[in-house]
């Protein structure tokens, strides 16, 4: 190796946790924020960008996988998907995660399709910390935004 030059640093793929029951969420995240993503018209690609594997887990599974994670890599990101049934269980783990792992980036997706949600219950959700609400799959291109510049 020639002297005051290092081989290229190579970083492991940062974890996008989606925590969703059907796919659409997790489909989107692998557009806009995965291996499929494509660089933002105004941000210039670049070679040292993090690269990111977006990953399906069980929502009673993503406290045990962050904490392993964090040990390993610097960055961890979940998106969760809320709804009447999983309100509850889901706020209470974003709590514990933004407790225990402050440096979390955690989104949450409403699903507006089975009920409509109040402001009042938004501002609940919101409260807890979450990076960002998304009501539909193509706000994940704000999402993403947010992850690249976490990253960079």
């Amino acid at each position: 190796m020639i002297r005051g030059f290092s081989a290229p640093v190579t970083r492991q793929p940062v974890p996008f946790y989606v925590a969703a029951s059907h796919r659409r969420w997790l489909d989107a995240a692998r557009r806009f924020v995965g291996p499929f993503a494509h660089a933002a018209a105004d941000e210039p690609t670049d070679q040292f960008r993090m690269a990111v594997r977006v990953e399906a887990i069980d929502p009673a599974r993503v406290r045990s996988a962050v904490a392993s994670t964090m040990t390993a890599v610097e960055d961890c990101f979940v998106l969760w998907e809320v709804d009447a049934t999983n309100c509850s269980t889901i706020t209470l783990a974003i709590a514990q995660i933004a407790v225990s792992h402050h440096d979390v980036m955690q989104f949450v997706a409403i699903d507006r399709q089975k009920r409509f949600w109040s402001t009042n219950e938004i501002a609940v959700i919101a409260e807890l910390g979450v990076a960002c609400i998304l009501n539909r799959p193509e706000d994940l291109a704000v999402a993403a935004r947010l992850v690249w510049r976490h990253g960079s």
